[in-house]
């Protein structure tokens, strides 16, 4: 167990290992929505709504050390932005998702700049409120809202050239945005701003010292957090085509939490883990009693933040290593020394 608590780095695993299982999994992801039922792909497009919003959350809070609960209004006001524009208004679903980003990316901002002036604990605690506030908010906006009723939304059918049933058509979808947003994440974690987080993150004297503007760093990362959550309401109400103001809640806040957690905080593969978690255990443990998805979530907190810190990324870690280290091992003692004079000579 100790072993699996200590923090271990990447796997030296080949590039083109990587490139192999990246081409497989893209074929599969390809061609399985058009073998698999329309239950399993409402269920993986869900893990595609998670998995965005999970790596915007990933960015604040994996990356930069910042905790925000409050991220299920941004995800809320995605969600509405599709319903009100493309189910009520009949405008194009891309328009949609631009608007959404938009108008999260600025609310985040506006929202950042005077809370991320706080401590971490007392963001915490601001955010939560936030969390706590959305579903009252959305129902007193009822002019927009539909108050508790919430809003059907009907984006249409897929286009006739496809071919694709909707169930298809929208996964594809789902899978598109997903992909774009874990690319971007992976430039922004391992740029010039995925340096500026971690300083942020690990010593926060040294990287203001070493010229990092923390304020205007943390504001562009709640912001840019913000977006993230934005786009996956949309995705959301594409999938559910339904929205309603009890979703958003401290439920939902504690899953977009557990999909980091779980995963393994600052890890991006791990956000994908973590959604895949979230949407699929609750729904076998609702099999068992409808009331356990909340039990299943407070225990794989308490689990991973106390016991397995690393997350799942971190358990494969901790026995990947031993493995590829014992595969390197081999390699290197069956390959036959070099001559002297053949080592001279390169010399």
């Amino acid at each position: 167990m100790r072993r699996l608590r200590q923090p271990r780095p990447r796997l030296p695993i080949p590039r083109w290992v990587n490139l192999v299982v990246g081409i497989a999994a893209f074929a599969y992801l390809l061609y399985a929505p058009l073998v698999s039922p329309s239950y399993s792909n409402t269920q993986m497009a869900m893990v595609c709504v998670y998995a965005v919003a999970g790596l915007g959350l990933h960015l604040l809070t994996g990356m930069t050390g910042l905790i925000s609960l409050g991220h299920g209004f941004f995800f809320a006001v995605g969600a509405y932005t599709a319903a009100i524009l493309s189910g009520t208004q009949g405008w194009p679903v891309p328009v949609s998702f631009v608007v959404a980003a938009a108008l999260g990316w600025l609310l985040g901002f506006l929202f950042g700049l005077p809370a991320l002036r706080l401590s971490p604990l007392a963001l915490s605690q601001v955010t939560l409120a936030l969390a706590l506030i959305t579903p009252s908010l959305i129902k007193r906006l009822d002019f927009m809202t539909n108050g508790s009723a919430g809003l059907s939304v009907d984006v249409g059918d897929p286009p006739a050239w496809s071919g694709l049933d909707k169930d298809q058509w929208i996964l594809y979808i789902c899978l598109l945005i997903a992909l774009v947003a874990y690319l971007v994440t992976l430039a922004l974690s391992r740029g010039r701003t995925g340096r500026a987080m971690k300083g942020l993150r690990d010593n926060l004297p040294v990287a203001t010292t070493l010229g990092v503007r923390a304020t205007t760093t943390k504001s562009f990362v709640f912001a840019t957090s913000a977006a993230f959550a934005a786009v996956g309401g949309v995705l959301y109400t594409l999938v559910i085509q339904y929205v309603g103001a009890d979703a958003f809640g401290l439920t939902f806040a504690i899953a977009l939490i557990t999909v980091i957690v779980v995963g393994g905080l600052g890890s991006v593969p791990g956000v994908i883990l973590g959604a895949v978690f979230v949407v699929f255990v609750p729904s076998w443990a609702s099999e068992v009693s409808p009331s356990a998805s909340g039990l299943i979530y407070g225990v794989a907190l308490v689990v991973f933040m106390f016991v397995l810190p690393g997350g799942v990324i971190g358990v494969l870690r901790a026995i990947g290593h031993p493995v590829v280290s014992r595969f390197h091992a081999r390699r290197s003692t069956a390959q036959p020394p070099v001559p002297q004079e053949q080592e001279a000579g390169r010399r």
